[in-house]
């Protein structure tokens, strides 16, 4: 009985020991490592892998995304080590280069990790010190502007608003965030391109602050074009990788005065005085309705012209909705300048109570939904959500237009 006894507890302590063994050496059996990818394109990775399967993985890491890769073993009586390449490069084919990431992980031994990042990428290779874990490791791909890869030279948006030459008064943020996206639609009508849709819709996103605003349209005239906190507009053009920084209101009226002068030289007179803000009235109905989970006000404007025979069919008359929302629209119907500080000349200013666009303006956290006339819907919007959507600045060339004579001059329009 007693060898039995003895033979029992030395399998017992054996088994202990080797659990012990296996506890210590299972660290060394797997790999985990955290990657950012801080370029302004999605990489795509390839992976090349000698021992070990993934348990996470990504073959696509979108601009701006954090993504985690883990790989290791099956539980296995005797450890095993991994060992493998993760291979990293643009999505787009016009953006050369690659990062190759190479790590060994032997079941004894330090793990051993070596990086071959080509032009035109950097990384910051990080070791997090906790090595009683799996060995974590943290790296970040970003788009390396110091050298030209055959491209104009990129210029990091934060170093750009250095350059005296730039003369940028306000500085363009390498992160910018929204927190709300709009899509708005108008049918199709003569003057539209023919593309087939029945629908031309614009997305608009929002920081609930009111501080950014931002338009992304439907036809790709450009990527996205944002309101910045003191009005000036910046224009995204991806494929170009540039920033255009101009004062849309300036420019608009630029042109304005420009095309008046115009006309007049034609016309050999001077143009008769606009008195469309005397054709309508706008007046605040009372009646709301729910929209997308928010309350709408109900305005009609309606037409001071006589109705004649030949056009008795129409109504004269058109409903303009108006909802409350969490955020602060207010730079899209000012072309990013903002609410004046001072509300009390527009509230008693009669052209500005009969403005349509005017309404978003006086009244705080209203965007303009939809409008209806006739049963027909000549703007209605299809969305409203919160979102978590991440502008990313960094590897874009900074041209600044001062006015529309630089707009005229621009070798690029």
């Amino acid at each position: 009985m007693k060898p039995f006894i003895y033979s029992c507890i030395l399998i017992f302590l054996f088994t202990i020991q080797v659990n012990e063994t296996n506890a210590q050496l299972v660290s060394r059996r797997n790999f985990e490592m955290m990657l950012d990818n801080n370029t302004y394109f999605t990489l795509h990775c390839d992976a090349n892998i000698k021992q070990g399967i993934f348990s996470k993985f990504k073959s696509n890491v979108f601009k701006g995304a954090s993504v985690t890769y883990f790989c290791g073993h099956e539980k296995t009586l005797f450890p095993e080590g991994v060992e493998g390449h993760m291979i990293f490069k643009a999505e787009n084919s016009e953006v050369g280069g690659v990062v190759d990431i190479y790590f060994d992980n032997p079941a004894s031994g330090d793990l051993t990790v070596t990086i071959d990042a080509q032009l035109p990428y950097i990384v910051t290779y990080i070791e997090k010190p906790d090595r009683s874990r799996t060995p974590n490791l943290y790296i970040k791909i970003s788009v390396d502007t110091a050298n030209n890869t055959g491209q104009p030279p990129y210029r990091v948006t934060g170093d750009g608003n250095n350059n005296p030459k730039l003369n940028l008064d306000e500085p363009i943020p390498t992160v910018i965030n929204f927190d709300w996206q709009v899509v708005q639609r108008t049918k199709v009508d003569a003057d539209d391109e023919k593309d087939g849709k029945p629908y031309n819709e614009v997305t608009y996103l929002y920081t609930s602050n009111g501080d950014y605003a931002a338009i992304k349209p439907q036809d790709e005239s450009f990527s996205v074009m944002i309101y910045s906190k003191k009005g000036h507009t910046w224009i995204f053009d991806d494929k170009k990788k540039t920033i255009t920084v101009m004062n849309m209101p300036k420019t608009v009226g630029e042109g304005g005065a420009m095309g008046k002068v115009l006309a007049e030289k034609i016309k050999k007179a001077p143009l008769a005085k606009d008195k469309h803000e005397d054709e309508f009235t706008i007046t605040k109905t009372g009646k709301t309705k729910s929209f997308l989970g928010f309350t709408a006000d109900e305005y009609e404007m309606k037409s001071n012209k006589v109705i004649t025979s030949a056009n008795a069919a129409k109504t004269g008359t058109m409903s303009l909705w108006y909802a409350k929302v969490p955020f602060d629209p207010v730079k899209i119907y000012t072309m990013g300048v903002g609410r004046p500080a001072d509300l009390s000349k527009m509230q008693n200013d009669p052209k500005m109570k009969n403005n349509m666009f005017s309404i978003p303006v006086l009244n705080k956290n209203y965007l303009w939904v939809e409008t209806e006339s006739g049963g027909i819907k000549g703007m209605e919007t299809i969305e409203i959500k919160k979102v978590n959507n991440t502008i990313y600045t960094a590897g874009y060339k900074i041209k600044v237009m001062n006015s529309l004579k630089d707009m005229i001059n621009d070798p690029d329009n």
